[in-house]
């Protein structure tokens, strides 16, 4: 659409034009549609509620309008929203037009009734969430990532995760969205093969699979090299990793030397203590859970600090069958001032 204003905002001066002008305004409901289209952005159906006229006539109205570039108008869907256009109200003879549709809007409860009619856009809206929803899906909601997306920028330390033991990557569906770089590691060729093609249907760009074992040199390196100055990952994931270690104590150590130096995390999920040696058998897990005490003094021995230990609730633990077991969370922080020996992992070995 030409508009007919110039640099200055302001509508041309030439005599024919200003004739113009005042022939366009004459009519008695334009003034009073460029004062709601100054109030708010309405669409030409709610002018022409609030205007009580006919929406081809309002439509009529609308089009002079704007082809005299006083109107802007905005498609969405099937609407058409109208606003003042930015500057018009600078010309004196437009803006006492605006004026004196304000005050007949006002006199006669017009502009009071806009408040109404914004409120009326979402009744179906209401009406449709009103009849109830679909039945309730257990579980994280499949748009998960896009939630987890938002809250990413809220986390101070995000360049790299390592989600040790990826499995079939389960994991990677929340590490994705929130880091903006994902190393996920399995030492088996058949879990990394599902893992990549869950990476590819959930499109996962940002995610590197790495065949090997947690404490290999080739690993450490592969991190020290992505991660750069910092010298490790922000946070490393060891997801119902431990109770298969054959030494624990020593892959904790090997889970926080991945870590970077200046606090990087360590997040273990594993099993308390329980006595379901079938499941084990079934799972092939070398280890029976770990008491609390025992795990917390694993992570301290290992080099970890500011350990916290906290149970989860069995609405997490998913439907799989160690869902019955209580499941435990470690998250520690790699510090400098204490030494993980091979010396102090041994009493807990």
């Amino acid at each position: 659409m030409h508009d007919p204003t110039g640099p200055s905002g302001r509508l041309p001066s030439d005599a024919a034009s200003r004739w113009e002008l005042y022939r366009l305004l004459a009519d008695p409901v334009r003034p009073r549609l460029l004062a709601l289209a100054a109030a708010e952005e309405l669409g030409v159906g709610e002018l022409s509620e609030l205007l009580r006229e006919g929406q081809p006539k309002i439509s009529r109205h609308a089009a002079a309008l704007r082809d005299a570039g006083l109107l802007l108008a905005r498609k969405q869907g099937t609407w058409t929203l109208l606003r003042l256009s930015p500057g018009a109200a600078t010309d004196p003879v437009v803006a006492d037009a605006v004026r004196a549709g304000t005050a007949a809007c006002e006199a006669d409860g017009t502009m009071e009734r806009i408040g109404e009619v914004i409120a009326g856009r979402d009744a179906a809206t209401r009406e449709f969430f009103a009849r109830g929803g679909k039945p309730l899906r257990p579980g994280p909601p499949l748009e998960l990532g896009a939630y987890l997306a938002a809250l990413a920028p809220l986390l101070p330390h995000r360049a790299l995760a390592v989600d040790v033991g990826t499995g079939d990557g389960a994991l990677l569906e929340v590490l994705s969205p929130l880091f903006e770089h994902v190393i996920a590691v399995d030492r088996s060729a058949a879990q990394l093969a599902l893992a990549e093609e869950r990476i590819r249907r959930r499109e996962l760009a940002n995610v590197e699979l790495v065949q090997g074992e947690y404490d290999a040199p080739a690993l450490r390196e592969r991190v020290l090299s992505r991660a750069g100055d910092v010298g490790g990952a922000d946070v490393i994931f060891a997801a119902r990793v431990l109770h298969h270690a054959p030494k624990p104590a020593r892959a904790m150590a090997a889970l926080k030397d991945l870590a970077r130096p200046s606090g990087g995390a360590v997040c273990v999920l594993d099993y308390e203590a329980h006595d379901d040696q079938a499941l084990c058998e079934q799972e092939a897990d070398l280890w029976q859970g770990f008491d609390p005490e025992t795990l917390r003094r694993m992570a301290a021995d290992a080099g970890l600090r500011d350990v916290s230990i906290r149970r989860l609730p069995r609405a997490w633990q998913g439907d799989g069958p160690d869902r019955h077991l209580v499941w435990q969370l470690l998250v520690g922080r790699h510090s400098e001032g204490i030494q993980g020996t091979a010396e102090n992992s041994k009493r807990t070995r």
